[in-house]
């Protein structure tokens, strides 16, 4: 058994026991991190707010070789993005990428260019003033490209053709061209919006009216990920 530190990224938390949780974590060289905090939900615990959803930390650790949960010795405070959890419609949005982080990092596999990707755009979106749903939708393709899921743009996902002046989608892969039958069909407005977002790497592009791309990006990442998101149920219910 070895301790180690690291910084990362609280992505889930479920009870185990009175006083401990188990801690999800989502870290540079560890990729996706579990460990059980051990009297974390006693009453006067210093490190149950630490370890909020969302929160960047700075954690120590003992790791133990085939162990799927180690051991939580500390943690620290390095972020609580107080830009997202002040605003309703930010919070209930960011779920979804923290979902999709969650769903491909691998345990106990380097993660940096995702972990990069995560964190960055948590920072972008503290600040971020514009459209909530378009940010949301340029976060999670700088996720799914990080994990190298990042959807056909520019050449058709079917058949390799330039995709023209009637583009569609396809879950499987990304846009098609007018000759190639998609799963949904994309106004030459909406596809330009969808590549600028993922064109855009270093910051969200001015974007509104967003509800088709964010429909087709969603049902995209679940086709690819092989999921059901329950982030998505969660923003329909609270914010549509």
């Amino acid at each position: 058994m070895s301790q180690e530190r690291t910084e990362g990224v609280v992505m889930r938390g479920v009870d185990f026991s009175e006083t401990s949780r188990i801690v999800t974590f989502l870290c540079p060289a560890r990729g996706r991190l579990t460990c059980i905090a051990k009297g974390v939900r006693r009453r006067k615990s210093a490190l149950a707010p630490v370890l909020d959803t969302l929160n960047r930390v700075e954690l120590g650790y003992y790791w133990k070789e085939n162990r799927a949960v180690q051991t939580l010795s500390d943690a620290t405070l390095l972020d609580g993005f107080s830009g997202i959890k002040s605003n309703l419609e930010k919070a209930v949005h960011a779920a979804f990428p923290l979902e999709v982080a969650y769903k491909t990092a691998r345990d106990n596999e380097p993660s940096h260019e995702l972990y990069a990707a995560l964190v960055r755009g948590l920072e972008g979106f503290a600040r971020f003033e514009g459209d909530v749903k378009a940010y949301t939708c340029w976060h999670v393709l700088r996720l799914l490209t990080a994990a190298g899921f990042a959807p056909a743009i520019d050449m058709c996902a079917k058949c390799g053709a330039p995709v023209g002046q009637r583009p569609g989608f396809v879950y499987d892969g990304g846009t098609t061209c007018g000759a190639c039958r998609g799963d949904v069909r994309l106004s030459p407005r909406d596809y330009d919006v969808l590549r600028a977002l993922l064109e855009n790497s270093q910051s969200c592009p001015e974007a509104t009216d967003v509800s088709a791309v964010f429909a087709v990006l969603h049902r995209y990442a679940s086709r690819q990920l092989d999921t059901q998101f329950r982030s998505l149920r969660v923003i329909e219910e609270m914010v549509g």
